[in-house]
């Protein structure tokens, strides 16, 4: 089957959540069907994404820099659409893709993630398919609800409502939609989508950190993790919360610990914080994922917003990693609590977790051993994404 596959990233190198899962699926689909990829470039491609890009001979890109300001965001609204999608509106694009359309016949077109949408083809008569990296809307309700300032909580509930609006519209469009976890179906649902049209397609880790030797307690430090991509709301929210929160009482009763906060892109008022607070160490660039997990004793996800499934979570327990996170984090993980990670709802409790899985080695292994097990069991490609495979071997379209 030929598939042009419509991404709004380059998907290499697999170093954010989104990359990994985008990159995951297209090495899943072209063991069996010819891709073409088309995607944006946010900036000149390094020589490793060129030869990458290369190797593959099947993928185009086009040049995309449109930050946020206010006549963006004024243009969204003389267009009718979200501040992101209007952020992601290229000619460039459009024109690349109607090339490739004229080109080549294809038998379906899959849209990774919600800012693709806008250059589906009218008319197409292939099978249509859209990848939710997250229910947007939930995204942004949490969001509003979660912003202190109330002008800015105006300004981010009004956007909450026309991406709700804009998601549910764009549902109409696809035959299927896949989305990565049971509470975003449920979401998706909620917004009118057919529940025939929604499918379950997972976040999985990179499987390759299955097959690095196991981690050990004794050789790891009194050492926290918190890894993420640092210029994401949720997460700045989540590590300052594990800053001035849960850290400190960690420390007030385990001087020895510290933290490593891990990721590109945190802001001036995130670095100031870290640099206040002793015992607390931060790593912008991250090219080797594998010192902080041997460094570190224990994962710790802390936010309060968010969506999907996260991606450092499953990334730590294919490592080996013991993951400790409040519900939100956890949300859409088939892990049990107390057998495969710990999850606590409040401060206190995150804190008197971490401490204990710091100090105590076989609760730790326990979590180690059980997390690995479980990622290998439900959370590798080819049970992972079976419900592609059904899509798009169906003899009628599904919705």
């Amino acid at each position: 089957m030929r598939i042009l596959f419509l991404t709004p990233d380059f998907p290499y190198p697999p170093d954010s959540g989104g990359r990994i899962k985008t990159l995951s699926i297209i090495d899943y689909l072209r063991a069996s069907h010819a891709l073409r990829i088309l995607c944006f470039k946010r900036a000149p491609l390094s020589d490793r994404q060129s030869a990458w890009a290369a190797a593959l001979g099947n993928v185009d890109s086009t040049q995309l820099r449109r930050g946020r300001n206010i006549a963006r965001l004024i243009g969204s609204y003389r267009a009718g659409v979200p501040l992101s999608i209007e952020r992601n509106r290229s000619p460039a694009m459009k024109s690349l893709v109607v090339s490739n359309m004229h080109e080549t016949y294809f038998h379906a077109i899959f849209v990774d993630g919600w800012l693709m949408a806008q250059y589906l083809p009218d008319g197409f008569q292939g099978m249509k398919l859209l990848h939710e990296h997250n229910a947007e809307h939930v995204l942004w309700d949490r969001q509003a609800a979660a912003e202190r300032h109330p002008l800015r909580r105006l300004l981010v509930d009004g956007e909450a409502r026309r991406v709700r609006a804009y998601e549910r519209n764009l549902m109409r469009r696809f035959d299927s939609v896949f989305a990565v976890s049971n509470a975003d179906i449920e979401a998706l649902a909620q917004l009118g989508t057919p529940r025939k049209k929604l499918k379950l397609l997972p976040n999985i880790p990179d499987a390759s950190l299955l097959q690095r030797p196991a981690l050990t307690f004794e050789s790891s430090g009194l050492t926290v993790l918190y890894f993420g991509t640092l210029s994401w709301q949720p997460n700045i929210q989540a590590a300052e919360s594990l800053l001035t929160h849960v850290f400190p009482l960690i420390r007030a009763r385990l001087p020895q610990a510290g933290l490593l906060l891990a990721g590109s892109g945190a802001p001036a008022s995130l670095r100031r914080v870290t640099s206040r607070i002793s015992g607390v160490h931060y790593e912008a660039e991250v090219g080797d994922d594998e010192p902080l997990y041997r460094r570190s004793r224990v994962l710790v996800e802390a936010t309060r917003s968010g969506g999907g499934t996260k991606l450092k979570i499953l990334n730590a327990m294919a490592r080996g990693l013991p993951v400790i996170s409040t519900p939100e984090g956890a949300q859409g993980i088939e892990a049990a609590d107390g057998e495969h990670i710990l999850v606590r709802n409040d401060t206190e409790s995150l804190a008197e977790a971490t401490l204990c899985l710091l100090t105590e080695p076989e609760a730790w292994r326990g979590l180690s051993e059980r997390g690995r097990a479980l990622i290998r069991e439900r959370y590798l490609a080819e049970k992972a994404f079976a419900p592609l495979d059904e899509v798009l071997r169906g003899d009628r379209r599904p919705g």
